[in-house]
């Protein structure tokens, strides 16, 4: 058994090691940052299981590699023998006496075994020791437990924050007013997207493969790709970049990360990853040529599971000898056939008579009102002969290439003549759609559409066209469409009216923001300014009053006021209660000259 698991844990860390240098070279500069947390939780799903489970079966993929490690290492287990077996003469007989003074013996695989299980031990303690370390600092601290359901432990035994799961440790001492709010919704966010689970799963996975340095090049990788995504929504919620990495730079070469926190959280100072930090803010978005990175790391699980092919049944069979319910888990599945359709193509000619049938009846010529017309894209529909086709708010560009596809299938043509969507690209705003029989002369139909209001979709509009010999087309409304495009055009436009309500505060921000010019802001949400208040701390821009009312800092009362981007005054501000508020935005901006800058104070609330 020694040994059946100390060939798990090469073939192990053989897959981690390779599938580790592979999003390091591929994927790892790539913006889709998401994307990239969930292949290293492949990488640790991948490393623990391929070993065990076998990877589906696919006629394509060639067994090649599995057949070159099998003729390097044997497929079934060498078998361990001791010095006696290998004479053919009896052994020795030896008493129980001495046996006992001499004690068990232990083969190669057992001592590696013993080394390997001190080892786990040893760092399993430390493990639990940072836990209780960290409780100690919760016990210790005074906690103030955030609307959003965070909880801010202030505690003057760490020098830099860090945020465990929905814990949020920080030393007020440490930061400036504009340092602290950053550093709250930097932390906010770690806490928020659970990137504590991220970092525990990688401390266990150097735990288990503490041999294996790829383990420990796994873990900083998930901590710099944590910390690109939490960069990137910081730097959307409003916070100015240049400030922002600022603080970071003048922040990390005055303080120290404690130990724990540097091992064990995700922190928000680290001297190490802050280069590729700042590089990734500045970087631009990755293009679609990057997709086929992804594909092509997708592709090596397939590679590692066919080279650790061999020794699987022996580490199967074992397991499932311990545990067989997971017998059905661990034996190779036969993947069912699956059945192959025509994907919607119609392949007769329009009133082409068939042949004639074996009885010499004449076939009737097939109209192309008696055909059962299929659509591969949601927004087109047939009846008849005539081709009806809408685009709702919710159309994203992909289905544009859809409908043209359609279009084509019938000889006729679909063009986009303009496509805008809302800043959060959530729906078009903007719109200019043509569909005709011919591409320059001939029946066709088609509208331009772009909206007056900040950021709101546009209507649904639709449409209708002919195929075959006959020749019209023309626009329609919801009423005059068919069933079925009428119910999709209505819950589309529900839908989008219904992210424009939602969001409606923030494209009016942006839309301020982007009408002042270019210049630098910091921004107090809602959130931000209750958490500062929890805790009695106050800001030298904006702060709440006892009874929960605004009031704007003394150094800041001459600032030029706007709320919800129309002209107003501090009366009017210091009146909205902090229900009422979205956020404040603190901005000094310039039209062309930045020596004539000029600072605004823009408000913006909830009821809009």
């Amino acid at each position: 058994m020694a040994m059946i698991l100390i060939i798990y844990l090469l073939k192990a860390s053989f897959i981690l090691a390779f599938l580790t240098t592979f999003y390091g070279w591929l994927v790892k500069s790539e913006t889709f940052l998401q994307v990239n947390r969930w292949l290293l939780w492949m990488n640790v799903m991948a490393s623990l299981l391929l070993p065990i489970v076998p990877m589906p079966d696919f006629a394509w993929i060639p067994d090649a590699p599995a057949q070159i490690v099998s003729e390097v290492l044997p497929q079934t287990a060498p078998k361990i023998t001791t010095e006696n077996s290998i004479s053919p003469t009896p052994a020795p007989i030896i008493s129980k006496t001495k046996s006992a003074l001499i004690g068990p013996s232990f083969s190669f695989w057992e001592w590696t075994m013993m080394i390997y299980g001190l080892v786990v031990g040893f760092l399993t303690i430390r493990f639990f020791v940072q836990l209780g370390t960290l409780w100690r600092l919760r016990q210790q601290g005074r906690l103030y437990k955030t609307q959003g359901g965070l909880y801010l432990i202030e505690t003057d035994k760490i020098e830099s924050p860090f945020s465990f799961f929905l814990w949020i440790f920080y030393n007020t001492s440490h930061h400036t007013e504009e340092e602290w709010t950053q550093i709250l919704a930097h932390e906010r966010i770690h806490a928020q997207q659970w990137h504590s689970l991220d970092i525990v799963s990688a401390e266990l996975l150097k735990i288990v493969f503490w041999f294996n340095p790829f383990a420990w090049w796994h873990h900083r990788l998930v901590q710099e790709t944590l910390e690109f995504i939490t960069d990137r929504a910081v730097l959307s919620s409003g916070i100015e970049k240049k400030s922002y990495q600022y603080h970071l730079l003048r922040n990390i070469l005055t303080v120290k990360q404690g130990g724990f926190a540097k091992n064990i959280s995700t922190p928000y100072f680290n001297q190490s990853i802050l280069k590729s930090r700042i590089a990734m803010m500045n970087r631009t978005k990755s293009n679609a040529w990057a997709v086929g990175k992804y594909g092509l790391f997708i592709a090596l699980l397939w590679l590692c599971a066919a080279f650790t092919k061999p020794y699987r049944t022996v580490l199967a069979k074992e397991i499932v000898q311990q545990v067989p319910d997971l017998k059905v888990v661990l034996e190779p599945q036969t993947a069912p056939t699956k059945t192959k359709f025509n994907d919607f193509m119609i392949d007769i000619l329009l009133e082409k008579p068939q042949a004639a049938s074996s009885n010499n009846a004449v076939a009737q010529p097939i109209l192309a009102d008696t055909v059962a017309f299929v659509s591969s894209s949601k927004y087109i529909t047939y009846k008849d002969s005539v081709l009806y086709w809408v685009i709702t708010p919710k159309t994203t560009m992909e289905d544009l290439v859809v409908m043209r596809q359609e279009f084509a299938k019938r000889g006729l043509y679909f063009e986009i003549t303009q496509f805008k969507t809302d800043p959060l690209q959530l729906f078009i705003t903007a719109i200019g759609a043509r569909g005709s029989r011919k591409p320059v002369s001939g029946s066709s139909a088609g509208f331009q559409y772009s909206t007056q209001t900040i950021h709101k979709p546009f209507s649904a509009k639709g449409g209708y066209i002919s195929f075959g010999k006959r020749g019209f087309a023309g626009t329609c409304s919801i009423e005059t469409l068919p069933p079925l495009l009428a119910k999709i055009t209505i819950d589309d436009n529900k839908l989008a009216q219904n992210d424009w309500k939602k969001n409606k505060t923030k494209y009016i921000e942006l839309f301020t923001s982007d009408e002042l010019g270019p210049g630098v802001s910091t921004t107090y949400t809602k959130k931000s300014l209750q958490d500062l208040n929890s805790v009695g701390r106050t800001t030298s821009k904006i702060n709440l009053g006892a009874d929960s009312l605004l009031v704007i800092a003394e150094e800041r009362r001459k600032d030029t006021i706007l709320l919800n981007g129309l002209p107003s005054t501090l009366e009017a501000i210091e009146k909205i209660h902090i229900e009422q508020f979205y956020s404040a935005v603190f901005r000094f901006s310039w039209q062309k000259d930045p020596t004539q800058r000029k600072n605004y104070i823009l408000i913006f609330t909830e009821d809009q």
